[in-house]
């Protein structure tokens, strides 16, 4: 049976640096300096979990960022899903006929005129337009995030996520639920099971056949009943070890 595992990366199966413990396992470098890890279960185990399923990444990290990862023992995923699933990467390549979105003149107008409006906003400390794709925000210290969330929905013809202290404008269709969706029917599997940890990945967790999240997920964000709930503290180990039993 073919399982297509759809696999958010950032607080699921990596964490930063600021919730590294003891033993971890560096596998992204930024700067010359050490940025992200997993777990020393994960990684002993990854090779084996692969083995066992059809791991694909799916993550809301621009290219660049996916490409700083160093999964263990240099293995390179057959696709992964970046830009929030603007982007398919094939074998280490990106896809040029992908077209989850359009990059259209309309498109790259409307991020343009997002970031326009708010690189110099006092709010935030930061305005990107990542990948052509989608356009984030990262909010000041004494910015309100979810209150700022709240009045920006209503000032732009976007979807807006919030995650932390960054929001994301994200153009119509652009989720990872239908980037699973579309890459399922490329590649048909017969299983999908999805993992992720914060409302950005509900779309690929509502559309899989078994969604698993960390046991402090909040569940009334998931519509979908057919889910797993971590029991280890450790999402990421709970996580491989649940993939492996299959």
């Amino acid at each position: 049976m073919d399982i297509f595992f759809a696999c958010d990366l950032d607080n699921t199966l990596i964490y930063s640096y600021k919730k590294k413990e003891d033993g971890y396992i560096c596998v992204e470098i930024n700067k010359n300096m050490e940025q992200g890890f997993m777990t020393q279960y994960v990684y002993n185990n990854f090779i084996a979990m692969t083995k066992k399923v059809r791991f694909i990444p799916v993550t809301t990290r621009s290219v660049e960022q996916y490409n700083r990862i160093h999964f263990p023992h240099g293995y390179i995923p057959e696709y992964a899903l970046a830009s929030n699933g603007a982007t398919l990467i094939h074998n280490g390549t990106i896809t040029n006929d992908w077209n989850l979105i359009e990059r259209s003149d309309s498109l790259a107008n409307q991020l343009k005129e997002v970031y326009s409006r708010y690189k110099d906003d006092k709010r935030f400390t930061n305005c990107r337009i990542i990948d052509e794709s989608y356009v984030y925000v990262y909010c000041a210290d004494d910015t309100d995030a979810e209150k700022t969330a709240i009045e920006l929905a209503e000032a732009v013809d976007m979807t807006i996520e919030l995650s932390g202290k960054k929001i994301y404008f994200f153009p119509e269709n652009l989720n990872k639920g239908n980037a699973v969706k579309k890459l399922n029917d490329i590649i048909r599997s017969d299983i999908i099971i999805s993992a992720g940890d914060s409302s950005m990945d509900c779309t690929m967790l509502d559309i899989a056949d078994k969604a698993v999240v960390p046991d402090d997920f909040d569940m009334s964000l998931l519509k979908n009943k057919c889910f797993v709930k971590s029991t280890d503290k450790i999402f990421s180990d709970f996580l491989i070890n649940y993939i492996l039993d299959k």
